[in-house]
C-alpha cells in the first residue's frame, strides 16, 4: 500500500507521539512527518530515532500544508493548540489527537476549527508509563483498540481509519462522554488509586528502607502507573473530573466498607469481597489479541 496522506504534521513528539510518527514512516503511510516541538533536543532526538523526517520550532511553519496534523500532547496544552492551528490549516485536512479525555477536546475543536478541515478525536488505548520520545515504541499500537469520537464519513476520515489498520491497530468508535465515563472506570481512577497508595507507604518514615528493600512484585504493579507524567495526569484530572469525582466517592464507600470488614474481622465479609473482585477480574479479556475485529469499527468508514 502507497501513502495514505503527504505531509503529517507531529505537534508533540513525546512517547506516543514518537511511536506514531516512526510507526507511519517505516510502513511508509505517509510521504513526510514533520516533527513540532519548541525543546531543539526533543526534535534532535525524534529526528534520530526515525520518528520524523524532519523538524521546526514554528507552529505556523510545520502545519500550514499538512494533509494530517496529530496534535500529541497533554489534554490541557490541546485545548490551547486547537485555536492556533484553526487558521494555518489547509482545506481538507484532518486533524486529530491522542487525549485520554474527549469531551473538552470536542468542544473545543467544534467551536474553533474550520468547516473545511475534519476532526477525528482518538485516543489509542496503549501506552506506557515512560515519557519522552526515547521510549517510543513502533509497535505500539499493534493490536491495540484505538478509540475515535466524532466518526465523520468522508475521504479524509476513512484514510485514517485505513492508517489505523494499517498500524495494527482497531479502530473502535464511541461517543465522547461515553469514552470520559468508561476510561475514567479503567484509567484515570486506577492511576489515581496507585498514587495515593505510593504517597500512603511513602509517608512511613519508620519503616522506610524496609520497605524499599522487601517491596516485590505486587506492590510495583500496583503502583507501576503512578510512574506517569504528573502534568499529563493533572490535566487529565482538570478534564474528566465529573466523572472522576463520582467514581471518587464510590471509591471512597467501598474502600471504607473494607475497612469495616477487617476492623470488624468479618470473615464472610472479607472472603465474599475478595470473590467478587477476583471474579471481575477473571472476566477482563487477555491483553495480547491475536485476532483482530471489525466488528466494533466506525461502520460508516468500513471499506
Amino acid at each position: 500500500m502507497g501513502a495514505l496522506f503527504q505531509r503529517a504534521a507531529l505537534v508533540g513528539v513525546g512517547m506516543l507521539g514518537g511511536s506514531l510518527g516512526r510507526a507511519m514512516l517505516e510502513r511508509g503511510l505517509v510521504d513526510e512527518v514533520i516533527g513540532i516541538d519548541q525543546c531543539h533536543d526533543v526534535l534532535a532526538k525524534a529526528l534520530r530515532l526515525g520518528a520524523v523526517s524532519s523538524t521546526t520550532v514554528s507552529l505556523p511553519e510545520g502545519v500550514r500544508g499538512a494533509d494530517l496534523v496529530i496534535l500529541a500532547a497533554p489534554v490541557v496544552a490541546v485545548l490551547e493548540l486547537l485555536p492556533k492551528i484553526a487558521p494555518l490549516l489547509a482545506p481538507g485536512a484532518l486533524v486529530s489527537d491522542v487525549c485520554s479525555t474527549k469531551a473538552a477536546v470536542l468542544e473545543q475543536a467544534r467551536a474553533c476549527l474550520p468547516e473545511s478541515v475534519t476532526f477525528l478525536g482518538g485516543h489509542p488505548m496503549a501506552g506506557s508509563e515512560k515519557d519522552g520520545v526515547e521510549a517510543l515504541d513502533e509497535q505500539l499500537f499493534e493490536n491495540a483498540v484505538y478509540v475515535l469520537t466524532h466518526t465523520v464519513c468522508n475521504d479524509a476520515s476513512r484514510q485514517f481509519v485505513r492508517l489505523l489498520e494499517q498500524l495494527g491497530a482497531i479502530p473502535v468508535e464511541m461517543g465522547a462522554e461515553q469514552h470520559d465515563r468508561v476510561v475514567a472506570n479503567i484509567s484515570h481512577l486506577p492511576h489515581l488509586a496507585a498514587s495515593v497508595l505510593a504517597e500512603v507507604v511513602a509517608a512511613n518514615y519508620k519503616d522506610r528502607e524496609e520497605i524499599l528493600k522487601l517491596a516485590a512484585g505486587g506492590f510495583r504493579d500496583t503502583t507501576r502507573v503512578a510512574l506517569g507524567s504528573p502534568q499529563l495526569w493533572r490535566d487529565i484530572c482538570l478534564t474528566n473530573r465529573n466523572e472522576l469525582v463520582l467514581l471518587l466517592d464510590d471509591y471512597l464507600r467501598e474502600l471504607g466498607a473494607v475497612r469495616e470488614l477487617v476492623a470488624a474481622g468479618d470473615e464472610n465479609g472479607l472472603l465474599a469481597h475478595f470473590q467478587r473482585a477476583r471474579d471481575f477480574r477473571n472476566l477482563l479479556p487477555p491483553q495480547n489479541r491475536t485476532a483482530k475485529s471489525k466488528q466494533n469499527e466506525p461502520e460508516e468508514c468500513r471499506e
